[in-house]
């Protein structure tokens, strides 16, 4: 058994394109990594999306709705109610690691990945979303902060990266972040998520 794990390590040093990889500075172990699942098709990842902020109570979401999924059986619908006229004038959803952490614990540790990608579309067409990786802070604040800024969302899918190459990304926290303003949009701002994975 040891030999099959020597064997294996050895490939994966040798050859270092197949995926990018993560060494255990402990073990010395070298880990592939592979794709992360933040949200698909119903299915939630390491990511939970518990980082509510703004007028909360001008959000609503449907993790598993059915409607016009883009692959699958579902997608993830969340709707923004700007005529609510909360006082803030924004709402926004952060996904952490564990759930609820705004910065008091350790996040997870994503060295290896080069990108998020995630499909979104609008209910109407030309809601103004704003996306974010990172960017939280506390005791163990988020090491990597890029944000996408000012989506004007279309009503078919469409597939948007954050390239995340350069960045430390030895803690992340905030996994997956989405924010709207109420200054950009207006009556009830619906969108469709999808696809949300780091590679």
């Amino acid at each position: 058994m040891k030999k099959i794990a020597f064997v294996a390590a050895l490939i994966l040093c040798l050859c270092p394109s197949v995926y990018p990889q993560i060494l255990n500075k402990t073990t010395g172990a070298v880990k592939p990594v592979r794709k992360l699942v933040v949200y698909d098709d119903s299915k939630a990842g390491a990511y939970s999306p518990s980082g509510w902020m703004g007028d909360l109570g001008s959000v609503q979401v449907d993790a598993s709705s059915a409607v016009k999924p883009r692959s699958g059986r579902y997608c993830m619908r969340w709707k923004y109610d700007t005529t609510k006229k909360g006082k803030e004038g924004w709402a926004g959803v952060y996904w952490q690691y564990p759930a609820n952490n705004w910065g008091t614990k350790k996040g997870m540790d994503l060295t290896g990945y080069k990108k998020l990608s995630f499909w979104i579309r609008g209910e109407a067409g030309g809601e103004v979303i704003d996306v974010k990786v990172g960017g939280i802070t506390g005791d163990f604040p988020d090491t990597c902060s890029k944000e996408l800024k000012g989506l004007r969302l279309s009503k078919d899918w469409k597939q948007y990266t954050v390239d995340l190459s350069g960045c430390d990304l030895s803690n992340v926290i905030g996994g997956f972040c989405w924010a709207a303003d109420s200054n950009k949009n207006s009556g009830i701002v619906t969108f469709y998520l999808d696809g949300i994975i780091y590679e």
